[in-house]
């Protein structure tokens, strides 16, 4: 049945997944530490998401379950979003966000090893044709005619992995009593909370330095975490993983868009084949006669 508001949760997670790999890589050449964005952001959205819990259920509602659960959600989001944080300091935004894509191809072949998903020829041919993708993209980006391989472009491939497992449990193990409000506010707090010691030994703020444009990106995108944070909590809650994944379809061709027209050079004819076969394996993945998971 259609669901405007999840529409709109919909297309806003998917924008700002497609922006999130420029913002990622301006910020490694404005020289903004990992540790920063973490704990700016961080505490950023636990105020303003704490806020909004306040306003609409009159508490936080941060009782045992809730801390619990999103300590884990902030671990399991974090590993691979400092990861993110850093390969987009040496891969391509284009390139980095079809890498990126691959999340609901992982989830099913995470989902189908672990028996959680039913194994359809589709689905398998969908896993492979995403496995085509990855190796136009690999074996197509410079260097790779003399045989020097881009380890750091190669090492990417394990982000779609982690986040895979961030979304499984985030749907899988949802505390009773929990908000979209409350579980967003206590995740974005815990995020600050892992990111302050880093921050204060490797890079303690009054040692660094950059520009006011950089610390107004990261205002702003604090402001549009606010509206990915509820948007994913909300379609993590309400419709689970598979549907909310699939908003890869909207950010996988804008993030391509956002990172040629931020910097350019990187619209070649191998890399919108690769992003054309993805679409095509993300297609064949979510698309068919409906399954069952067995758990």
């Amino acid at each position: 049945m259609f669901n405007l508001r999840h529409l709109v949760y919909f297309v806003a997670l998917g924008l700002f997944w497609g922006i999130s790999p420029s913002q990622y890589a301006y910020w490694g050449r404005a020289g903004v530490p990992v540790s920063h964005i973490l704990v700016y952001t961080g505490f950023g959205l636990a105020v303003f998401l704490g806020l909004m819990a306040r306003l609409r259920h009159g508490s936080l509602g941060w009782d045992r379950g809730v801390l619990v659960y999103s300590l884990v959600c902030a671990v399991l989001m974090n590993v691979p979003f400092s990861m993110s944080l850093t390969f987009a300091r040496h891969v391509p935004a284009a390139e980095l966000a079809l890498v990126f894509s691959l999340s609901p191809l992982i989830s099913f072949a995470l989902g189908a090893a672990t028996g959680r998903d039913p194994v359809t020829p589709r689905r398998l041919l969908a896993v492979l044709v995403g496995f085509t993708a990855c190796v136009i993209l690999v074996i197509t980006r410079q260097g790779m005619v003399t045989g020097e391989v881009s380890w750091w472009l190669v090492a990417s491939f394990a982000n779609p992995v982690l986040y895979a497992g961030y979304n499984w449990y985030a749907n899988r193990h949802w505390p009773r009593g929990g908000t979209t409000f409350s579980i967003g506010a206590a995740e974005s707090f815990w995020t600050g909370v892992l990111g302050l010691p880093f921050m204060l030994v490797l890079a303690p703020p009054w040692t660094f330095t950059y520009s006011a444009f950089a610390y107004g990106t990261i205002a702003l995108a604090t402001l549009m975490w606010v509206a990915e944070r509820i948007s994913y909590f909300t379609l993590i809650r309400e419709r689970g993983p598979s549907y909310t994944v699939q908003a890869v379809y909207l950010s996988s061709p804008a993030a391509v868009v956002f990172g040629v027209l931020f910097f350019g050079g990187a619209a070649d004819f191998w890399l919108w084949l690769a992003l054309a076969i993805l679409m095509l394996g993300l297609y064949l993945n979510n698309s068919g006669a409906p399954t069952r998971s067995s758990a």
